[in-house]
């Protein structure tokens, strides 16, 4: 008897309600647990009734391509662990609308750890070896169902964009979505839009955004539905929005892919501007998200924090620390750059006593482990960067350091 039994269902639409469909949550536990009636009366592989050896694993608001489910990950990790011994579902679909990553659970994954898998509406059962053309059909039918829905609600929504209907999910700062019979306009928020242009404005005089940023705050002026502070990444946002110019500017991205600006699509006229396109223009040129900085430290694209695993900077004030921006409002100080490099050099030499150099800067190793006071900061640059693929730092100097070669 199968004791460890597993119920999937899932929907698309969270909260969705359609039980003509049979694909509500309600509905598809009804077919789950009718089905282990009539499994128990058919076949001489019991499935236990007790509801204490169900296990129901829900995904309310998920896509059958998406294997980033909660549930559903949840109810695979269980059973590579042993505690599932059978999972029922409604129809492959339920369960995953890929093709070759339903192939691949069925064919390989699921004999391999001894697991049942069920399909009711499919008539497909693991333990009966009924797999067949058709079941390969039936996964390919789904994964071409999910493609046709992708490409129809893409032309749609592009159809909608081009008469100038605004279809995204959030609006920019400035802006209000004023719901209609047929389709979705923006309006002008008047009191946000004073702020954008208040922004634009100081931008146009010659504040770069950290300045703006500073002005901003200190005013306590609203800084969106979504922030509780206004920075300088925001504030670039705000200020390259050709939207705020009355120019909205769509398909940037296909299948994940940021394509060329050739490829991009624009409509002119078709909302209401906050600013003119002279201030916008005006606004743009030369506009940074902070002060001019001075050369970067020599560990950039190296350096993480060991606590949210972000990049460290070099300090505002003080330029010869590592600081973290992410784990605390203001700045964490981590560790000194030449107190760092010493422990690196360090690192690298006795790794270096130890095996063949496999690059050709060991001259300038040479010359650094001898003292000589020659090296320059592109030396120091272009041996951690050929040594080293990544420095993580924790707190009191907890470090820990990922090489580029296999030692």
């Amino acid at each position: 008897m199968y004791n460890k039994i597993a119920f999937y269902a899932r929907i698309s639409k969270a909260g969705q309600q359609n039980s003509h469909a049979g694909n509500s949550i309600k509905n598809q536990a009804s077919i789950l647990y009718n089905a282990v009636s009539v499994l128990n009366s058919a076949s001489k592989d019991k499935i236990s009734k007790e509801n204490s050896s169900i296990q129901f694993f829900i995904d309310d608001g998920y896509s059958g391509r998406s294997t980033r489910r909660p549930a559903f990950r949840k109810m695979l990790a269980k059973a590579v662990l042993g505690e599932i011994d059978t999972i029922l579902v409604k129809d492959f679909s339920r369960f995953s609308r890929e093709h070759i990553l339903m192939s691949e659970f069925l064919e390989q994954v699921f004999p391999e750890k001894g697991i049942r898998f069920i399909s009711v509406a499919d008539c497909y059962d693991s333990t009966k070896n009924n797999t067949s053309l058709l079941t390969s059909f039936k996964s390919l039918f789904n994964e071409y169902y999910c493609n046709d829905i992708s490409h129809k609600v893409k032309s749609v929504l592009s159809a909608k964009k081009e008469t100038g209907c605004y279809c995204m999910a959030n609006v920019p700062f400035g802006y209000n979505k004023i719901p209609c019979t047929d389709s979705s306009i923006i309006g002008i928020n008047s009191d946000e839009a004073r702020i954008v242009h208040k922004i634009f404005t100081l931008a146009a005089d010659g504040l770069n955004c950290r300045e703006i940023s500073d002005i901003l705050n200190t005013g306590n002026f609203f800084a969106g539905r979504k922030c509780s502070e206004w920075n300088s990444s925001y504030i670039w946002s705000i200020i390259n929005n050709p939207f705020y110019a009355g120019i909205h500017v769509w398909h940037k991205y296909e299948s994940g892919i940021r394509l060329p600006k050739e490829y991009w699509k624009t409509s002119t006229g078709k909302h209401s501007a906050i600013v003119s396109t002279e201030l916008y223009n005006k606004a743009r040129q030369g506009t940074s998200k902070s002060s001019p900085k001075g050369r970067r430290h020599i560990f950039h694209g190296i350096t993480k924090c060991k606590t949210c695993h972000k990049a460290l900077c070099a300090g505002r004030r003080k330029k010869e620390f590592l600081c973290c921006n992410h784990c605390q409002p203001g700045e964490l100080k981590k560790i000194q750059a030449d107190t760092l490099f010493k422990i690196c050099l360090d690192k690298i030499n006795s790794e270096f006593l130890k095996h063949p150099c496999p690059f050709k800067e060991k001259n300038v190793l040479t010359r650094m482990l001898a003292g000589d006071g020659q090296c320059s900061l592109h030396d120091k640059e272009l041996l951690l960067n050929n040594f080293i693929q990544k420095v993580e730092i924790g707190s009191r100097h907890d470090i820990d350091i990922f090489w580029k070669f296999h030692l």
